[in-house]
């Protein structure tokens, strides 16, 4: 009998220090590890060929009714954003530009061309605007890490924004 006891002793010291143990182990690495920092990726400057992008950052809102990515500073209008109406599946390209009437302009985006017909809208400020299909390649690179994005005018004038990976949920919130 006595034997059993100090088996059964030894047994429960044992367990009882491999607890506390753990619960230290546990603690202790609690403060050791430090809260993690999201941080966005990084942003190109420049295009490959050097020239100079746009200034201002992207800006992507969801809700209920679909999504948006704008692009433009802070406290100004966007010059460029993708609108997905979810209830209508339509996806629509608008940029801050004036126009006397419709103009094709040329996307280059993830190594693809296209040509996008542009029909100005009424309003208080100067926009034209393309329903495009969401679906097509060419829109999806809008959402390349790391990748830019070329819009060239009619008369020639090339505009180059950065891409961002969270036009890819605008997009989707349309498929």
């Amino acid at each position: 009998m006595t034997f059993r006891h100090i088996l059964t002793l030894s047994l429960a010291s044992a367990i009882l220090a491999a607890c506390n143990s753990s619960e230290d182990a546990d603690m202790a690495d609690d403060a050791v590890q430090p809260e993690p920092v999201l941080t966005q990726a990084p942003q190109p400057t420049a295009a490959p060929d050097g020239t100079a992008l746009m200034t201002g950052s992207w800006r992507v809102n969801e809700n209920a009714q679909g999504g948006t990515a704008m692009f433009g500073g802070e406290a100004t209008e966007p010059g460029l954003a993708i609108d997905c109406e979810a209830s209508t599946g339509t996806v629509t390209l608008r940029m801050a530009q004036t126009a006397d009437g419709p103009e094709a302009w040329r996307i280059d985006a993830g190594g693809e061309a296209a040509r996008i017909d542009m029909t100005p809208t009424g309003g208080e400020l100067p926009q034209i605007t393309a329903e495009i299909d969401g679906g097509l390649a060419i829109f999806h690179a809008f959402s390349a890490t790391g990748g830019i994005v070329s819009l060239t005018s009619p008369e020639g004038e090339t505009m180059q924004f950065p891409t961002h990976p969270g036009i890819s949920r605008v997009l989707d919130a349309c498929s």
